[in-house]
């Protein structure tokens, strides 16, 4: 699917909350809500599939 048009305004806001995730400075967010939450973005078609796979590559490596 051609997505390169979608702009998810979420994206920066979620990739910094796992930066922060991974460098300890954020130990309060439920990785399973966040992984859900950039899943239901996708599903929904507000986030382009090379971003969807960015972020997930993250959330893969945390569990």
């Amino acid at each position: 699917m051609y997505d390169s048009h979608i702009y998810c305004k979420e994206y920066h806001g979620l990739k910094q909350t796992i930066i922060d995730i991974l460098n300890g400075d954020d130990v309060t967010t439920d990785i399973e809500k966040l992984s859900d939450h950039i899943q239901q973005l996708y599903d929904d078609g507000e986030m382009q599939a090379t971003q969807y796979d960015d972020l997930m590559r993250y959330i893969q490596d945390m569990f």
